[in-house]
């Protein structure tokens, strides 16, 4: 009977062990190729957990609102923030031209 037991509380384990990486695996690809839609759910069920009470746990779960700019870390951003004069600073997404790009040696370390 202890060796029935002991056998289904292991399969249990696995089978939860398992269910929780698919779950983490379908919650980063949702994140990755849909992230206004995972935006949208995040955001209404902070707030579903708001409106039941559940404010600590609402408040870790609501969704940091998207960055524009430089300032949203995308890598893009030719303008140097420290150096640069704050009204002439701009993104190089939006101020490249085709035309205006200019190659840069390998840097070896």
């Amino acid at each position: 009977m202890a060796d029935v037991m002991q056998g289904l509380i292991q399969n249990l384990v696995q089978y939860l062990i398992i269910a929780g990486l698919l779950l983490w695996s379908c919650y980063v690809v949702l994140r990755r190729f849909m992230p206004k839609t995972s935006f949208k759910w995040q955001q209404a069920l902070a707030v579903w957990l708001a409106n039941k009470r559940f404010v600590r746990l609402s408040g870790w779960l609501m969704p940091k609102a998207a960055q524009s700019g430089c300032s949203a870390g995308c890598s893009d951003c030719s303008v140097d923030s420290s150096k640069a004069d704050s009204s002439k600073t701009a993104c190089a997404t939006e101020t490249t031209k085709p035309n205006d790009t200019k190659e840069q040696p390998v840097q070896w370390r």
